[in-house]
This record gives structure tokens, sequence and C-alpha cells, in this order.
């Protein structure tokens, strides 16, 4: 009888479960809906890529959109929203979300940009906006970098490129060995990640929570992985000047948005990006953590494009004032 009552008890929690991640599922599709975004999805060089794209249009400007370490696509659909007259393409980087994970591979920024110029050829794109988020901001600057005349101009939020003068409370928790707040490893971990990395965490109904902390545990050692990866080349490049040698040679307009509040990247990385690059226009966002997409989705947006628009008619950069 007791193991009757168990495989039933059993079957209860699995259904919660399978019923949790519908509800979700939905929840997403309806968000992907609101932003006129579609999934599709690309094999290059045995990597099953996974991506959103906004409706075609030949006559509007396209923009790439990268996410950060341990997120994926969907971070961009609800500033996707406010991205009027523009062609937004968002992928899952190899080794997140839903596009292939190889566990043999290495998933350094360098190589991930070799992967991304794969992917963006077998679309076609030759032209287009790109941006970045952390570690996908690197990963933008190194394709910038080999592709600069694919590129009409870069943006930069929160990204890895540079070491501030001052330490981020992530760089101080690594360096003591103490747990990742990045690396979900338990159902609370989530609310902590969030937390850790947004200062204005936007609401999640019920039960998205639970589902991205499922997801994100599936992922530990995969997560695990590749932050050794990125921690590897970040702190080479720390100890031989950053990535200053790439950011002296770019040659688009460059633009580097951040917020005030950032635990994981310290604000203080602004002022080495204004050092080393050409072209640059900068802001800070008061009350704002490491991911402005997913805080204020909709004055990142204004931001952008303000900042697309500005360029397309190749006017001078110059630092502006934010909006009210």
């Amino acid at each position: 009888m007791k193991i009757i009552i168990t495989l039933l008890f059993a079957a209860i929690l699995a259904g919660c479960t399978s019923i949790k991640h519908s509800l979700f599922d939905m929840g997403v599709s309806v968000e992907r809906s609101l932003s006129d975004l579609e999934r599709k999805q690309v094999e290059v060089n045995g990597y099953q890529w996974v991506y959103l794209e906004s409706e075609e249009a030949s006559n509007k400007p396209v923009v790439i959109l990268l996410h950060g370490f341990a997120a994926e696509k969907d971070n961009w659909t609800r500033m996707a929203r406010f991205l009027d007259g523009f062609h937004v393409i968002a992928p899952d980087l190899p080794g997140h979300g839903e596009t292939t994970y190889l566990k043999d591979d290495f998933y350094g920024f360098d190589q991930q940009s070799l992967r991304l110029a794969d992917f963006i050829s077998a679309l076609g794109l030759t032209q287009f906006h790109l941006v970045g988020n952390s570690m996908g901001g690197a990963i933008a600057a190194l394709y910038a970098y080999r592709h600069p005349n694919h590129v009409t101009t870069l943006s930069l939020i929160d990204a890895v490129g540079f070491y501030g003068d001052e330490p981020s409370e992530l760089q101080l928790l690594v360096e003591q060995n103490k747990p990742n707040p990045l690396i979900v490893r338990t159902p609370q971990d989530m609310s902590r990640l969030m937390s850790f990395a947004m200062e204005k965490v936007p609401f999640l109904p019920w039960p998205a929570t639970d589902v991205l902390a499922d997801r994100a545990m599936a992922r530990e050692q995969a997560n695990d992985k590749i932050f050794e990866h990125i921690y590897q080349e970040s702190e080479s490049a720390r100890y031989s000047g950053g990535f200053k040698h790439i950011f002296e040679k770019l040659s688009m307009p460059t633009y580097v948005l951040w917020g005030e509040e950032d635990r994981v990247l310290h604000v203080s990385s602004v002022d080495k990006f204004l050092e080393h690059t050409l072209k640059i226009q900068t802001d800070v966002l008061p009350n704002v953590g490491h991911a402005p997409m997913l805080e204020v989705p909709e004055i990142t947006a204004e931001l952008l494009q303000a900042f697309w628009r500005l360029n397309d008619s190749s006017a001078q950069m110059v630092n502006h004032a934010l909006p009210e």
C-alpha cells in the first residue's frame, strides 16, 4: 500500500511539473507574439541554432541581439516590443538555451565569436546593428573586430571587455572561492540570481521562477564549464591589457550602456571603454543592475534606437542626456 501511495504522489508531482512547464511555455509564446517574434532554427557546422526573429521587411535595418552567460534569447523579448522599425534577430548562443551544447567543445569568447560568424553567414546577413549584453558583448566586439564592414554600429550593455578600477561583487566572490551566484544549483538559487544580477527585478507570474530554476539546474554542469572558459579568457585578458587591442581598432560607432548598480561587472569599467574606444558614446542608468533590457526594457530600447538613428545620418558621436 505504501508503495502505491508513493507512486501516486510521484505521478502527481510529475504532473504538476509538466503543467508548470506547459503554462510557462504558453506565457513565453504570448510574450513573443506581443513582440512579433517567431521561433526559428538553422543548423550550422554541427550546431542547431535556435533564434527569435521578427517579421522580415526589406526596408527595416537588421538588429542582432546577443545575451549573456547562462541567459538565453528571451532576455530580449520584452525590449524587442519597443524596437519600432527594426528587424530583430536574437539567437541562443551555442551552449545556451535551446542551441546545441557539445560538452567537449570550448565556449570562450573568441571561439563563440567564430561560431557567431558562421551563424550570421548562414542567415545571409551582410549589414546590421550588433548588440551584446555581458558575455554577449565580448563576443559581439570580437565579431565586429573581424568583420567591421558588416557591423553598422556596435552596442555593448554591461559588457565584458575591461575590468574597472573597482572590483565587482561577483569578481570578489569568485576570487574568494565562494559560490557563484550566476549558477543555479537549487530551486532557491534562481531568486538569488535574479536579485544579484538585477536591481529592478521584473515581475514574473507563477510558475515562471520555478520553471526557470528547473531549467537552470538541468544546465548546471554546462554552465560550470562555460563559466570556467570565459573566466579563463577574462583573466588572461586582464593581465594583458584587457581587450584593449580589439577596441582601439574598432572603426564603427560604439555605444556602451551600463547599469550603475551592476554587481556582476562594476560600473567603473565604463571609463576603460571610454579610454580605449575611438567612436564611443556612453550612458549609465541609475538604479539599474546588470540587465537593463530586462529591468528597464522601454528605456533601453529608446536609447538604442536613438543611437542607431543618430548614426544612420553619420552624426558626430557625443554623450547625451538620458530620457526623463
